[in-house]
């Protein structure tokens, strides 16, 4: 299993103490943990976990190119396993997870294994958030958050909904997709943004991979009283819509025309449509208010990359790569 981290020891450490407490033989899995440039006590702290848990087959490896997509390749390239789990550094997994997830790569058919992303909240939540959920035919999730629950059936899903806190690929499907694109990029660097396990997951319904939601493939993710904030959600919107233009890019295969993309219009005219219909009272008015607030931020993401491209030509190469195995930066500014 890879897990990228950055400046986040708080959580790796119990992220690692969940993965060598999995009722699964230890020899037949590997725990990698790809240091993108920390300057915490990730290092110290990864070799303290090795020393207590010197059994178990733990590798610490300093990758310092900037950027989740580093992390996650180098992660991919030096793992020895057919099957290869990508978690973040902010969840604990539970014992049975590991174990859920190679019972379901037992079908040769199976491609991917999403699994159930539960939180584990350092504060009681505010009231608002229970407007991001949505319903779901299998059940519900909340994709500013990464969560994600569909209930207690195992199920094949779309592969979109195998999320990168809780990734599971045959090393050989990885590959053939063309692995990973860019993700969480620091800030000054947002150009370069891409979407991550999106487009990955989008070519492979495309290619008719079989994706796989396992309940017991189960995972706590750590949501800080920071992340549910306005502020938060903001900058979620934004880097969402810096993702929607790469992914729009890359369909199209040359920069849109227009500034703006014609669905960012239409989500805002359909939640006015819907609002419309809606006898108001404090929730609703409360919950318009804010998605329209957010979605003005998807938009200004949007604009900002394709004006990005627009000051420099040659980041639309980088957008349209065939793959990104080199997880190189080019040296591309903005004026």
């Amino acid at each position: 299993m890879v897990i990228p981290t950055l400046n986040r020891d708080k959580y790796l450490r119990g992220c690692l103490i969940s993965l060598v407490h999995q009722h699964f033989n230890i020899d037949q899995y590997e725990i990698l943990v790809i240091d993108n440039g920390s300057v915490d006590t990730t290092k110290v702290s990864t070799h303290t976990i090795i020393s207590l848990f010197n059994q178990h087959h733990i590798r610490y490896i300093y990758e310092p190119e900037p950027g989740l997509l580093s992390g996650r390749h180098r992660g991919a390239l030096e793992a020895k396993g057919n099957i290869l789990v990508f978690v973040d550094d902010d969840i604990e997994a539970d014992p049975d997870w590991l174990s859920a997830i190679c019972e379901s790569f037992y079908d040769p058919l199976v491609q991917l294994v999403g699994g159930r992303n539960l939180p584990k909240y350092e504060s009681t939540p505010p009231e608002w958030l229970q407007y991001f959920w949505v319903e779901h035919p299998f059940g519900q999730y909340l994709g500013e958050l990464s969560l994600l629950d569909f209930g207690e059936q195992v199920q094949e899903i779309d592969a979109n909904y195998v999320w990168g806190l809780n990734f599971s690929i045959r090393r050989q499907a990885l590959f053939d997709l063309g692995g990973f694109h860019p993700d969480c990029i620091p800030k000054h660097l947002q150009h370069f943004q891409g979407d991550g396990e999106t487009g990955l997951t989008i070519k492979a319904n495309q290619l008719g991979y079989k994706a796989i939601y396992q309940p017991k493939a189960l995972v706590f993710h750590q949501v800080p009283r920071s992340r549910m904030t306005y502020e938060y959600f903001e900058q979620r919107y934004f880097y969402q819509g810096v993702c929607n233009s790469y992914t729009k890019i890359r369909e199209l295969g040359h920069l849109p025309k227009v500034n703006r993309f014609s669905e960012i219009k239409y989500l805002i005219k359909s939640l006015l449509k819907k609002t419309k219909q809606i006898t108001f009272n404090h929730r609703s008015s409360k919950e318009f208010i804010l998605k329209s607030h957010f979605l003005k931020f998807l938009e200004l993401g949007c604009r900002f990359h394709q004006e990005s491209v627009r000051k420099n030509p040659l980041l639309l190469n980088w957008i349209l790569k065939s793959d990104y195995w080199d997880y190189k930066l080019p040296n591309i500014t903005l004026e």
